[in-house]
């Protein structure tokens, strides 16, 4: 994989998240771009530098968004794991993989956020005197909104990174070179 594109790809997306998030929303909630770029890196790099890639692209969209550090980073490769396993049995190029992989991906990043918004949440509980004003926690109706939101984008825009692929240094579909294998 060549680092360099890889790191304006994710400067892109996560500048794309931040800058369009407002604006491509569907009743307050925005797609996570990132997780697009996490599918794609996952589908066709090889395992190991798939895992890394989505392990910093997790560590930079934690320091960007109100969640703890590592959160997004532990989930990503999480989902990079899964994804690398998985896209080795798939066509990684057809719309119905690059959905799928999607949708679980975000179920399983919504998932840890979810788990982690119940054992701390983004607020505390708080009173006024009178009232007891409950902890701030996410929705799980939000998250699979972004998950189903995400998940419908997934073939257009993994579809034009597809057609970018050797931009990154990425074999061909069917040609994907393991280290351990060849000699």
């Amino acid at each position: 994989m060549r680092w360099f594109a890889y790191f304006i790809l994710a400067y892109v997306m996560l500048g794309l998240q931040l800058g369009l998030g407002a604006h491509v929303q569907y009743r307050g909630i925005s797609p996570n771009l990132v997780l697009l770029v996490v599918v794609f890196i996952s589908l066709n790099a090889p395992r190991d530098e798939a895992l890394l890639g989505s392990f910093l692209l997790g560590a930079m969209q934690d320091l960007v968004t109100l969640q703890p550090m590592g959160l997004y980073a532990f989930s990503y490769g999480i989902v990079s794991m899964l994804v690398t396993t998985v896209g080795q049995l798939a066509y990684r190029e057809h719309p119905l993989t690059q959905l799928f992989m999607t949708l679980i991906g975000g179920t399983i990043t919504s998932t840890i956020v979810m788990i982690h918004g119940w054992v701390h949440p983004l607020g505390p509980a708080r009173t006024d005197g009178i009232h007891v004003i409950p902890a701030v926690r996410q929705s799980p109706r939000a998250l699979l909104v972004c998950v189903v939101y995400t998940a419908i984008l997934a073939p257009i825009i993994i579809g034009i990174l597809q057609r970018m692929q050797r931009m990154f240094g990425f074999q061909p579909s069917g040609r994907r070179r393991s280290r351990g294998g060849e000699r």
